[in-house]
């Protein structure tokens, strides 16, 4: 029985007479579709009114809270950093017109890199228009052959990634020619078995500073050990490290001391400091050769004149701010530690802003959210294929901007439903 056979099987007869009955130029993809419905797989996009970067917001029609924004610091709607942006946007309008090659090298983007490489302590960095981009263009940008064999040869290198690596890694790598080599998540021992028995050369080991869906911090200082002893390239992914962690906000790689072992660090601005885009910082020999070779960034447009203005004002008030980061982490203790304290399952370290509540089977998770949205909370869940089959989670995303009515309101729809589900008793 082939692999739609069986796929067909799945459906009622009334489905399987609709979708088979005709060879189809989409067939497949229509296959998959009616199967993700029928299984109510499928992600659900709630039409959003106002501002889903504040505290409360307007989900269609109904006010509100939200535990599913990034904005850790609810930098997006200060008022400083809107006239910021605004002030930009009256210069430069709404798009920069072409590629830092052509039109679009302003002078604010110049600054935007200057003050980002000093954020994290690195000598440069180089901005993209999403993180998503940053992390599609390293890979095949510093392993693969740009002229000739330089700087390697095709399929030369090998990249070690964390099995637990966001999707952007996993595209990121898919995406050059090097030899992709997972290791179990955190485990030092898997990840220096695998790289003690190649003999590829460029190596390259790839983490995340902080893995939100499970609530800590990668092993960046072990990982660190490993890549100088085997001569590794070390690229941390530090998108929800960027301005939580650190006194200044500055992230995982620089609060650690590790700005002269770590090689590359991949940042967000869309997080903690509430814009758009993301960046790759790292020696300023590397990230030169970076504005020549990353494809994203070559071919594509730059970062807005209007996001530029805006992230950099979210940068100064981050570093100036450390109360900010001391509300996000209250926020997030009280939290889990009421959560605990009523029996539910928590993930992960108190030193991680998000708190991640186990619920296990998918349908469960999905269901429990639907009803927390009843309950006007709005807190997706996390589920497979995005964590392990069977461990399905909420997510719950705090930010310095909820008050204490907000969060109470939130503990006591989660314990309600919680008691419902018999999730805890």
């Amino acid at each position: 029985m082939t692999f739609f056979s069986k796929l067909q099987s799945l459906f009622s007869p009334v489905i399987r007479s609709l979708l088979f009955q005709e060879e189809k130029k989409f067939h497949n993809i229509s296959t998959l579709l009616a199967l993700l419905k029928q299984k109510d797989w499928m992600p659900e996009f709630h039409t959003i009114a106002t501002a889903g970067t504040e505290p409360e917001t307007i989900i269609e029609g109904k006010r509100v809270l939200m535990f599913a924004s990034n904005n850790y610091l609810g930098l997006s709607t200060r008022p400083e950093v809107i006239e910021a942006a605004s002030k930009a946007l009256r210069v430069h309008g709404i798009g920069p017109g072409g590629s830092r090659f052509l039109c679009g090298n302003i002078a604010l983007l110049e600054q935007l890199d200057r003050v980002t490489a000093d954020l994290v302590g690195m000598e440069d960095a180089i901005t993209f228009p999403a993180g998503y981009m940053a992390n599609t263009a390293i890979f095949k940008a510093l392993l693969d052959p740009f002229i000739g064999p330089f700087p390697h040869k095709k399929g030369a290198a090998e990249i070690y990634s964390d099995e637990y690596n966001h999707g952007t890694i996993v595209e990121g790598c898919r995406i050059s020619y090097a030899n992709k080599v997972s290791f179990m998540h955190n485990d030092m021992s898997d990840l220096q078995r695998k790289i003690s028995s190649s003999s590829a050369y460029p190596k390259m080991i790839v983490t995340e500073g902080v893995f939100t869906p499970e609530g800590h911090f990668g092993k960046v200082q072990e990982i660190a050990s490993i890549a100088e002893q085997h001569r590794a390239i070390l690229m941390i992914d530090d998108a929800h490290g960027i301005g939580v962690i650190g006194k200044n906000g500055e992230g995982t790689v620089a609060h650690l001391g590790l700005c002269d072992k770590v090689d590359i660090v991949m940042g967000s601005y869309d997080k903690a400091l509430g814009g758009m885009g993301g960046f790759l910082a790292g020696k300023k020999e590397v990230i030169e050769y970076l504005r020549v070779v990353a494809r994203p960034y070559v071919f594509s447009s730059a970062v807005s004149g209007v996001v530029a203005g805006g992230v950099i004002e979210a940068i100064r008030i981050c570093k100036q701010e450390p109360e900010l980061r001391e509300r996000l982490f209250q926020n997030s203790s009280y939290i889990r530690k009421e959560l605990h304290n009523a029996g539910f399952t928590i993930l992960g370290t108190p030193n991680v802003p998000v708190v991640c509540l186990l619920i296990g089977d998918e349908t469960r998770a999905v269901q429990f959210s639907r009803m927390l949205l009843k309950q006007n909370i709005y807190c997706p869940s996390f589920r497979w294929p995005a964590v392990p089959k069977g461990k399905s989670r909420l997510r719950i995303t705090l930010m310095a901007t909820h008050t204490k009515a907000h969060l109470d309101q939130l503990l006591e729809s989660l314990i309600t439903i919680g008691k419902q589900e018999k999730l805890i008793v």
